[in-house]
């Protein structure tokens, strides 16, 4: 009776919640959505939007793509536990600190420094910087699932190649940020919006995607 018990019961452990797949989905969305409107914000619009819509929006990105990573992880973890978890723990950090970065930015718009404060602006921000946890941690989070997808299966291969394109672009970003730090540099343009308007949305709504319909099934 109890040998019947210990098998089955690693079974049941194993089943995941459909009531969070289903917000892994919403949240891929608005992942997304967020991703595809900071570029847009950030790169074609002048102006107080310039300034006060992105990060915004990194900051509601990242909160809802930790939710993401967590359901991606439960779905590639077997291909390697460890890796998995390492990949999880890296984006999790990742992730709340470009939340904490964008909450930053959002703070020196709302309530700008006084007039007679010194101009850090051109220091590195003390809580991300150069966008190390932006994007350079989240970019090697991303880039160890995509080898986890085209490892273990369970997801289509070509999303796991998207994974690693997109961790790529990121970790380029993170680079140009590092040693340029010049926003009209094409070492930061093009890494930056290439992932921004491309693979970031397109990773992000695919898994939403992916997510949303297994809840459905359910």
């Amino acid at each position: 009776m109890a040998s019947q018990t210990t098998s089955t019961s690693p079974r049941t452990a194993t089943i995941p919640s459909a009531a969070f797949e289903r917000f892994a989905g919403l949240s891929g969305f608005i992942t997304g959505l967020s991703s595809l409107l900071y570029a847009v914000f950030f790169l074609l619009v002048k102006g107080r939007p310039h300034d006060l819509l992105p990060p915004l929006f990194l900051a509601l990105g990242s909160i809802f793509a930790s939710a993401l990573i967590v359901a991606l992880y439960y779905r590639v973890r077997e291909a390697d536990p460890l890796f998995a978890l390492w990949a999880l723990l890296l984006g999790i950090v990742g992730f709340l600190g470009a939340a904490a970065h964008g909450v930053h930015d959002l703070a020196t718009v709302l309530i700008p420094p006084a007039p007679n404060a010194p101009d850090l602006s051109t220091l590195p921000n003390q809580l991300d910087p150069r966008g190390f946890l932006a994007f350079g941690i989240p970019g090697i989070s991303i880039f160890v699932f995509g080898w986890l997808i085209v490892r273990g299966g369970q997801l289509p291969r070509s999303l796991g190649y998207l994974g690693y394109v997109l961790g790529v672009l990121l970790v380029a970003l993170f680079l140009g940020t590092l040693f340029v730090n010049d926003a009209h540099s094409l070492f930061i343009l093009v890494p930056g919006g290439l992932a921004s308007l491309l693979a970031n949305p397109a990773w992000n709504l695919w898994l939403g995607a992916t997510f949303w319909r297994r809840s459905a099934t359910r």
